[in-house]
């Protein structure tokens, strides 16, 4: 009567978990971490499924002979080589049975008496060289009711199981049993040793009544009374009998279910703190850029007043040139010396007065324009660098594997990568596309393969020149008609006054035109660097809307989980 009252308990409660466990998948889903979705989805099916036993050690450790001699069927293969090359799961079946289901991964039906309470995981050796077993080990771990480590009884001390019962006991909290294996090869005294040796290793990890056993599958087969399968059988009865192993399974499953929602709320927390630092560098970005074009801006000004006081400099010795070459004696003598020589015109001294002025233009400028092309792309290049060395750290900033969130980390990484190879694509002296659509008639043959500095050099160099010879030109030219004209005697005055204040004048569209073009390829140029922010901004704000939600479903999912965790020990 009571067993069927447990029975029908652990039905009830069987059904809740399933529901429970089916929202935790979701919730795995949602988080795009395989490994749990796998794990979660084997704890659905093994609620159904017998007691589960999963036996681990190291290759040679004694497992096969121990599981062959406790079913007394010889279903593992024993081998002086490595041999389980596969997880093995032992059922009761009427009939002998194996089933492949993976190339991992087989179950084999054994006609045992022992496997009607219970069923066991054989796994490959922790230290195997065979390919991906210590792994696959590991994912079957989770989802054990009892995990037996099996030690050779000479030599318990091997690193890699005890590396195991690490992942084992601090990542999954599930019950061990320790089995020193082919006692028959130890002597007492050595025997008595390792037991003692074991339990403190066991005492150092956390465990704090440790159970050992010493069996011999030798003597088991020969019959012998001493092999110690009898305690082990015991200790399996006693584990199962009346119904006990219904409350450990269940305790089991809300064992590894836990420790899913833990790592996972550890992994949304680790990922919240990832994104607000995200996020923060962000706004540093921004604010980088807008210093860095703020201070570009300032180049350029600097660069346009120096421009602009050249620009003084030459229109103050035109001005003088021409004032002094409409003195009387000078017209005169150009005059009459036209008579003679027609290069001595007063037209072709208009023309040498332009094309003098035009190389003093051309020399002056260009040595300003070149240096006015360093310092403002220098700071733009110290600028891309420093980014380029913050996304550095951010790409090492990387998400653990094991975590939940791997989807999302791996994202991440691809998208700061990208966005690190643009801007240094960007630092390339021939990469600002933006500066090569400039209009080649306006840039000088020489710049085209002189790399960024040359092209910008050769925009400010083109900019003065058209602005400069627009103004002068027309002055020139319109001083030269009226000169012909031969009104000069009389407008002598008014030509010079309207020649120094169309020159004044032109100073300040020089100005205004020159400031305007540098400032749109300015404009331009930090408007290709935003650009190349643009998915790691696009990244930041998609993570803030995915993850808000999450936190909040992994807090109710918390929270059902207490309260189901409470009626169950309150109530079975």
């Amino acid at each position: 009567m009571q067993s069927q009252l447990i029975n029908e308990k652990f039905s009830i409660y069987q059904f809740k978990i399933i529901d429970f466990l089916k929202a935790l998948h979701q919730f795995t889903i949602d988080g795009g971490n395989p490994d749990f979705q796998i794990i979660i989805s084997d704890l659905r099916s093994n609620i159904s499924e017998p007691f589960l036993f999963v036996v681990v050690g190291e290759v040679k450790s004694g497992k096969s002979s121990f599981i062959n001699a406790l079913l007394k069927e010889d279903v593992c293969k024993v081998d002086a080589a490595p041999c389980t090359d596969v997880v093995q799961k032992l059922e009761y079946s009427e009939i002998k049975s194996e089933n492949q289901l993976s190339e991992f991964y087989k179950r084999i039906g054994v006609p045992a008496e022992i496997l009607k309470s219970i069923a066991i995981v054989d796994t490959p050796g922790t230290n195997t060289i065979i390919k991906h077993h210590q792994e696959i080990t590991q994912k079957f771990v989770p989802n054990s009711d009892l995990v037996l480590f099996v030690f050779p009884a000479k030599n318990p001390h091997t690193q890699s199981a005890w590396d195991l019962l690490d992942y084992v006991n601090e990542e999954w909290k599930k019950k061990v049993v320790f089995i020193l294996q082919q006692a028959d090869l130890a002597r007492p005294d050595e025997l008595f040793t390792n037991i003692e040796k074991v339990k403190e290793y066991a005492i150092q990890r956390g465990i704090t009544s440790p159970i050992v056993f010493t069996t011999s599958a030798i003597l088991e087969l020969e019959g012998k009374e001493n092999s110690g399968f009898a305690e082990i059988r015991e200790f399996i009865n006693n584990t199962i009998t009346g119904s006990k192993h219904l409350k450990l399974k269940l305790d089991s499953i809300l064992s590894t279910a836990d420790q899913v929602i833990d790592k996972s709320n550890t992994s949304l927390n680790q990922l919240k703190t990832t994104l607000e630092k995200d996020l923060a560098f962000a706004i540093k970005i921004k604010l980088r850029l807008e210093t860095g074009e703020k201070h570009s801006t300032y180049e350029i000004k600097s660069l346009v007043e120096r421009l602009v006081a050249n620009y003084d400099k030459i229109s103050y010795e035109v001005k003088e040139e021409f004032e002094e070459g409409l003195s009387v004696f000078s017209l005169f003598k150009r005059t009459f010396g036209a008579i003679f020589n027609k290069e001595s015109s007063i037209q072709n001294w208009i023309k040498e007065l332009q094309k003098r002025f035009e190389s003093k233009l051309h020399n002056s400028f260009e040595d300003i324009a070149d240096y006015g092309a360093k310092h403002f792309l220098s700071g733009i290049r110290q600028l891309l660098q420093t980014l380029i060395d913050e996304l550095d750290m951010k790409e090492q900033q990387k998400i653990k594997k094991d975590e939940l969130y791997v989807k999302i980390g791996e994202e991440r990484s691809e998208v700061i990568h990208d966005v690190k190879l643009k801007v240094t694509d960007l630092l390339a002296n021939d990469s600002f596309n933006t500066f090569l659509n400039s209009n080649p008639s306006n840039i000088a043959p020489t710049a085209m393969g002189g790399g960024l500095i040359a092209i910008v050099g050769a925009i400010i160099l083109s900019t003065t020149q058209v602005a400069f010879l627009d103004i002068t030109g027309g002055i020139l030219t319109g001083a030269g008609l009226l000169i012909a004209g031969g009104v000069l005697i009389f407008k002598k005055s008014k030509i010079v006054k309207q020649f120094k204040e169309g020159l004044d004048s032109g100073k300040s569209k020089f100005e205004s035109e020159l400031t305007s073009k540098l400032n749109s390829k300015l404009k331009l140029i930090y408007e290709d660097i935003n650009r190349s922010f643009i998915p790691f901004y696009e990244y930041t704000e998609s993570e803030e809307k995915r993850l808000t939600p999450l936190f909040q479903k992994i807090k109710d999912i918390k929270e059902d989980f207490l309260k189901l965790k409470n009626e169950i020990n309150n109530n079975f």
